[in-house]
């Protein structure tokens, strides 16, 4: 039990900080993703990695 729970809460934690470091991203925008990732698992992660992110666009 202790290494399922492991598997889902390392890129749990690798997402949080992810939200957390962009710099992109509002306050509420962040919160709202976080909010997320906690109610959808799986789908949150996902949908983070895939369109969440988003680079600065350049000029």
């Amino acid at each position: 039990m202790i290494i399922l729970s492991a598997i889902w809460l390392i890129p749990f934690i690798i997402t949080v900080v992810s939200i957390a470091r962009n710099r992109v991203a509002s306050g509420t925008a962040k919160a709202v993703w976080v909010l997320i990732v906690l109610l959808f698992p799986w789908l949150g992660l996902i949908l983070w990695f895939a369109i969440g992110r988003k680079s600065v666009p350049t000029s």
